[in-house]
């Protein structure tokens, strides 16, 4: 691909363009933090009989096999498009994730009238578009700034996937429900007379679903905006992102040691094959899945969980702006700590958040519906926990660099991505095989989120605080 403008300037300025342009990148790759916002118009509006007639009775829950679909496809994929991006280069790397990306939303207006196995395939390429650019975005920022300021490069980039849904969330329910209709119980609830005896017909009875034909009309459209806007994000994205050449012209090295330390790594970096086989790679992956199960369960179920007891769509677009502007900030905040304290303590502060402040959302139902405790406590709560968790990905995305080294770094990073499979398991588990589903409902997962979290948090106990490449890692 022709080089792009950023490569006749300096190599600090085309450093930071790098850093900008993969923050727009992850800008635009941000939808998954507006699923809980999608899942409750995508799922009224292919349930409803008037507007698809082709799922009459999906329900929320169902949404869970859109984003685990989505989630194998990325951990699965990783590993092996990383080793691809490594040859084809990094500006070929966006340009092909990002035409994934945008064309499988665009393609979404045409598949959401359809049956949902439909939709299911068209948004799920945004896993398969993830794999391309997230790991190559952030790698080719690092590369340009010395191993003292990795942790906080990489959490810039990465705070535009926080970011993301201040801008997406309020975008979309500004298009398609502008006068805040409220979503409605299915009629099915209720109990009719047939022939003398009382008939319940079969329908989802704990949460509630938009109707308004006006409101449902525009979600089809809605898809097709955001997707041209993705497709513009990336081409900018495209042009901005680059790689130094070779090591001189990147690094802005303060010291010789800076030098000699990325020399160094270097030449002892992993292969995947190496790092699987050292203990440092599990104890991450365990504490990368237990924050990751809470990031899915909040990815899936965080509006519709509260729609049982606050029925209030534009107080979840408020919400979704105050807690993304966490989302986006914790990143640059736990990328920056992790320079100065290491994996392990940023981890355990995190892990330890999350897992109490999870284990507490059961309480929320309890304080009354649609009352101002209830939506403060609903408030408050979110706006930790996206404060918190989003924490892992900018300190997992220096940690993989510091203990495996930079040559394998996107397939090493596809590695860890792994556990987005195992969870994603976890949730269809409790979400779809029936007697799970029957027993634990929204509390019993909350619970049981919390419960993976106290084992993340000893996972990471056994680590040392600060993790580095070794010609002779830790083998298990």
């Amino acid at each position: 691909m022709k080089k792009p403008f950023s490569s006749y300037m300096s190599g600090q300025t085309r450093g930071w363009l790098c850093v900008l342009g993969g923050f727009i990148l992850c800008l635009s790759f941000s939808a998954d933090f507006s699923y809980p916002n999608i899942n409750s118009y995508l799922t009224s509006y292919m349930r409803n009989n008037n507007t698809n007639g082709y799922n009459n009775y999906l329900t929320y829950d169902d949404f869970v096999f859109l984003t685990t679909t989505k989630v194998v496809l990325q951990g699965s994929s990783m590993p092996i498009v990383g080793d691809l991006c490594r040859r084809i280069g990094t500006r070929w790397s966006i340009f092909i994730g990002s035409a994934i990306y945008s064309g499988g939303f665009m393609l979404t207006f045409f598949t959401i009238k359809s049956y949902f196995a439909l939709a299911i395939v068209s948004l799920a390429l945004h896993g398969l578009g993830f794999s391309f650019v997230y790991a190559t975005a952030i790698s080719a920022a690092q590369k340009w700034f010395p191993r003292s300021k990795r942790g906080l490069v990489g959490s810039i980039v990465l705070s535009g996937y926080g970011y993301g849904s201040l801008i997406w969330v309020p975008i979309q329910t500004a298009f398609v429900n502008p006068d805040n209709v409220k979503a409605e119980r299915d009629p099915a609830c209720s109990l009719s007379m047939l022939n003398g005896t009382e008939v319940e017909y079969e329908a989802d009875c704990k949460n509630r679903y938009y109707t308004d034909p006006e409101m449902l009309a525009r979600v089809p459209w809605m898809f097709l905006m955001l997707g041209g806007i993705y497709c513009l994000c990336g081409i900018v994205a495209t042009l901005l992102i680059s790689e130094p050449e070779d090591i001189s012209e990147s690094q802005s090295f303060t010291s010789e040691s800076d030098r000699n330390d990325v020399v160094g790594e270097i030449q002892n970096s992993l292969k995947p094959t190496e790092v699987l086989r050292t203990s440092v790679f599990y104890q991450i992956w365990a504490g990368f899945f237990s924050v990751g199960l809470c990031n899915g369960l909040m990815s899936t179920y965080s509006k519709t969980f509260g729609l049982t007891f606050i029925n209030d769509d534009h107080f979840y677009a408020t919400v979704a702006i105050v807690q993304n502007i966490f989302n986006g900030t914790c990143r640059v905040f736990w990328g920056f700590s992790y320079d100065k304290a290491g994996f392990k303590v940023c981890f355990l502060l995190i892990g330890f958040i999350v897992t109490v402040i999870t284990a507490l959302l059961p309480v929320l139902p309890t304080i009354g519906e649609e009352t101002i405790g209830a939506k403060a406590g609903y408030g408050v709560l979110m706006t930790i926990l996206y404060g918190t968790f989003p924490g892992i990905y900018a300190i997992v995305a220096a940690a993989v660099n510091d203990a495996f080294g930079p040559v394998h770094y996107k397939a090493n990073f596809g590695l860890l991505f792994t556990q987005a499979i195992a969870y994603s398991a976890a949730i269809i588990t409790m979400t779809k095989v029936p007697v799970f589903q029957a027993y634990l409902g929204y509390t019993g997962m909350f619970l049981v989120a919390g419960g993976f979290g106290v084992l993340g948090i000893l996972a990471a106990f056994f680590l040392p605080r600060h993790l580095s490449v070794s010609p002779k890692a830790s083998k298990v």
